[in-house]
């Protein structure tokens, strides 16, 4: 069992060079929709009727998150998916789980940095707005609260046929939706309460409201396990993301698990904290299926990843040099990005699968024996 824990990076460089044609090809397709609805969003939410096309951008920033992790679910199902299902089936089964892991996590947040970068790159200079950061993105708080409902209603129709092809992705698109119109709505609502506060003449200048951001600590360890959750759904072994009994089954944990689970106020009230800690919870016990060892591997490699093409674009740029016309460089750095985010998302999916396997083989190795017929 150790030697193959320590054949890890092995068998990811095999598995990214052996499935290396595929899974360029379903990146590019995903890069290329990034970038079209992207430029879209930028687009849309300039002009006029400003609310709704803040509404209209954020739908189209939505479709931009959906499209990621669908490219995201089709490169891991290339490397391992249950043979009795096809991968548009693979695709709309994880689609779902893999929103409500990667929201809970607030992981969509480098896709907002991106999408404003790209709103700011797209009007810098703009006479009519000039340099509008976050501009698509809407500040109508009355018309948040409308999408909220709308959401929300849409996500009670489909939750029923979550499992149907063409209900399993409207679902996911309608989670995302919901989650970041509700985020927005909060944030507006935050917004006005602290603007209402402070400009009391009671209020003492001196103290500010403006707290830091949550963070939800995606650091070197959790980042890597939130990850092979999302993969472990992906590649067929499959769990409930809000489903505590599943996840502590087997543990001393799990009877109190099942004793939160009768309480309907309860449940409601830890929603949100079970489908954030429930995936990390499944993610920890399956790598440890291989011991102790291979957890630490897993995390090492994932950062070993994102090393390598980190330092791979810096060499290549110093191997491009500085002398060079500022203009001259955004044709430069379009395909270096590229080859980075490829290089990176490839290794990374390699290692999300092989660690999978791993978990999957040993579990298979010590599972008990079946009994033998008792004879008549």
């Amino acid at each position: 069992m150790y030697r193959r824990v320590a054949l890890l990076p092995v068998t990811t460089l095999r598995l990214a060079g052996r499935h290396l044609v595929p899974l360029t090809l379903w990146f590019s397709v995903g890069y290329l929709a990034r970038y079209v609805l992207t430029w879209a969003g930028v687009t849309v939410g300039h002009g006029s009727h400003e609310s709704l096309r803040r509404v209209a951008a954020t739908l189209v920033f939505t479709a931009l998150v959906t499209v990621t992790l669908a490219t995201v679910i089709a490169m891991l199902s290339v490397l391992r998916r249950p043979e009795d299902e096809s991968l548009t089936g693979a695709i709309c089964r994880a689609l779902f789980p893999f929103v409500v892991i990667y929201l809970a996590w607030g992981m969509y947040k480098d896709d907002v940095r991106a999408f404003l970068r790209a709103d700011i790159e797209r009007n810098l200079y703009s006479t009519a707005h000039g340099s509008v950061a976050g501009r698509a993105l809407f500040n109508n708080l009355w018309m948040a609260l409308a999408a909220v409902a709308i959401a929300w209603v849409l996500k009670l129709l489909l939750e029923p046929r979550r499992e149907h092809r063409v209900a399993g992705p409207a679902l996911a698109y309608c989670e995302t939706a919901f989650n970041l119109f509700a985020v927005t709505s909060v944030f507006l609502l935050a917004g006005r309460a602290t603007g209402w506060v402070t400009t009391r003449r009671i209020w003492p200048a001196s103290i500010d409201l403006s707290g830091p951001m949550p963070d939800y600590g995606l650091g070197a360890v959790t980042l890597p396990l939130v990850w092979l959750a999302m993969a472990a759904v992906a590649c067929g072994v499959g769990f409930q993301v809000d489903d505590p009994t599943a996840a502590l089954e087997g543990t001393r944990l799990h009877r109190f698990a099942e004793k939160g689970d009768r309480s309907k106020v309860l449940v409601a009230v830890t929603a949100d904290s079970r489908e954030r800690w429930v995936p990390l919870v499944h993610a920890i016990r399956l790598i440890l299926r291989a011991g102790a060892p291979a957890l630490g591997l897993f995390c090492l490699c994932y950062a070993a990843a994102d090393a390598a093409a980190a330092y791979g674009f810096r060499g290549a740029l110093h191997l491009i040099g500085a002398g060079h016309d500022p203009a001259a460089w955004r044709p430069i750095l379009v395909p270096l990005e590229f080859a980075r985010e490829l290089v990176r998302t490839v290794l990374h999916v390699a290692l999300l699968a092989a660690a999978v396997g791993l978990a999957s083989e040993v579990s298979g190795e010590t599972a008990a024996p079946e009994p033998d017929p008792v004879p008549a």
